[in-house]
């Protein structure tokens, strides 16, 4: 009878395959828990600048209606928007706005405002803020 001395070499291999199945293991985890965290920043990112979106039409929904107080900040569920008073405009001058407008004549009104949306609000704090520009493009403030 033959005998071969491979003194343990088979427990060497299984070993390192071992490790490398590990290795694969984990870096497979962390790239789930870095995508994971990837959509779950673009789902607040949008949430924000959908709140941005609130703000902008509820804004301008009291201003065509001609009401008296316009709103400047407000929230929506676990969102909240502010619209930034000192680079928003809404006495900007429209584009052919000097055509005289008789009775009955269609309504010009342009406007500039400059709203920041936030998600993720746990009472005074947000964790994603959104600054969300609509109206007029004015090059010279845009930082």
């Amino acid at each position: 009878m033959k005998t071969t001395n491979q003194q343990g070499m088979v427990l060497l291999v299984s070993l390192v395959l071992l490790l490398m199945l590990t290795i694969i293991a984990i870096t497979a985890s962390n790239q789930s828990t870095l995508q994971l965290r990837i959509a779950s920043n673009s789902e607040q990112r949008s949430m924000a600048f959908q709140a941005a979106e609130a703000g902008i039409a509820e804004w301008t929904g009291a201003y065509l209606n001609d009401q008296v107080s316009l709103p400047t900040t407000g929230s929506v569920g676990a969102t909240k928007f502010a619209i930034d008073q000192t680079k928003s405009r809404w006495d900007v001058i429209c584009p052919g706005s000097s055509i005289s407008q008789g009775s009955g004549a269609p309504r010009m009104d342009c406007f500039d405002l400059v709203v920041e949306g936030q998600s993720v609000c746990d009472g005074s704090t947000c964790a994603v803020t959104t600054i969300h520009r609509q109206g007029g493009q004015r090059r010279g403030d845009i930082q």
